[in-house]
């Protein structure tokens, strides 16, 4: 025996609000401050199992005692677009900023080149050079690189927005060859940093929400209001990247968990419905 699916068309003003203190990036949360706001639901879908539990005796073995083992709430939601915040808590990742003023390697890959009368070829970046990192010159044929080669940067322009281009010198080269170069480079500037850890975040949150029902004798729409105390994001990391690739939609599955509230002592979710539609004329 399962419970019915209920589907949630109409969705809207969902939001995930902090359980209790937290970090987010370089964001210090308080307790019920909110934390992400779901502004493009597509979908939403609310289950539970419930598997019966008898004890059976007497005559023919009937049931005598009937019990039931219902499964956690999970409310799943697909957001159309990702954010940088809803990112982090689909990854359950640890949030860091990084500072303008903390330089951060990029690696890059440049090419095929064709080298010019003094066998060189010019980069977008400075590259980083050894100790730090090396660079690396190969000759490139058939889509792949070929033979390694060495170079030296011989000269070093400047250009409008003040950005060094290196001019690399190809040792030994071959005029008839084409040129990639592997390298990193310097990016001073702020970023993002997801830090997908074994220990994951696990961040307890409340949910409230808002979603329509239509009564079948008048016609008339209603308002719903959804409030789940303490839920938990447990969704899969589910990245797909390519040329082929579908554009990524984020599946959100929130556990509801057992909270001791004025109305219960285990609620896991109120649905509060509204005498009227409260948000009609917005």
């Amino acid at each position: 025996m399962r419970d019915e699916y209920s589907g949630i068309k109409e969705l809207y003003e969902v939001v995930l609000k902090a359980k209790v203190p937290m970090q987010f990036g370089d964001r210090m949360l308080e307790a019920g401050e909110p934390v992400l706001y779901f502004e493009n639901v597509k979908m939403a879908v609310l289950t539970e199992s419930s598997n019966p539990i008898m004890a059976r005796g007497g005559w023919a073995n009937m049931p005598l005692v009937v019990w039931e083992d219902r499964s956690e709430v999970v409310f799943r939601m697909t957001e159309g677009v990702v954010s940088a915040i809803s990112m982090g808590i689909l990854l359950s990742a640890h949030m860091v900023s990084k500072p303008k003023e903390e330089i951060l390697l990029v690696p890059k890959r440049e090419g095929p080149f064709n080298l010019d009368e003094n066998d060189c070829f010019q980069l977008q970046h400075m590259p980083i050079f050894p100790p730090e990192r090396k660079i690396f010159i190969y000759e490139y044929d058939r889509d792949v690189g070929q033979r390694k080669v060495y170079g030296e940067v011989v000269e070093v322009k400047t250009d409008l927005l003040g950005e060094k281009i290196p001019i690399i010198h190809v040792k030994d080269a071959d005029v008839t060859k084409t040129y990639i170069a592997d390298y990193y480079y310097k990016y001073a500037s702020e970023a993002l940093i997801y830090l997908i850890q074994k220990d994951r975040f696990n961040g307890l949150f409340t949910l409230e929400g808002k979603f329509y029902s239509k009564d079948e004798n008048d016609g008339l729409d209603y308002t719903n209001l959804i409030y789940m105390p303490k839920v938990r994001v447990v969704s899969d990391i589910n990245l797909r990247l390519g040329e082929r690739a579908d554009p990524t939609t984020s599946v959100f599955n929130i556990v509801g968990m057992p909270e001791k509230t004025d109305d219960s002592n285990n609620l896991i979710m109120k649905i509060t419905r509204l005498s009227e539609d409260i948000d009609a004329n917005v």
